[in-house]
């Protein structure tokens, strides 16, 4: 996702290519299993989704995102090859 301003990179660090959500206060990015539950306890708290669905749209968020979409399509290949 493109940062329009040096305070939406992580540690406000404008060579940092992650975003503030996607990193702790160090900038350094968080671990995946971290975002992810994020994601989800979001979702089943705001738009009132039960787990499964959480998960899905938590996994369809990360998949448009730089950090994480390389690890999300790993994830499908590994459930497509089960």
């Amino acid at each position: 996702m493109p940062m329009e301003t040096n305070e939406q990179h992580g540690a406000q660090n404008p060579n940092n290519p992650y975003c503030i959500h996607c990193t702790d206060m160090n900038g350094k990015l968080l671990p995946f299993e971290k975002k992810f539950e994020g994601l989800v306890k979001t979702a089943m708290d705001t738009r009132w989704m039960n787990r499964e669905q959480a998960e899905k749209n938590a996994l369809k968020q990360m998949a448009e995102l730089p950090a994480w979409r390389d690890r999300v399509a790993q994830m499908k290949q590994g459930a497509s090859a089960a």
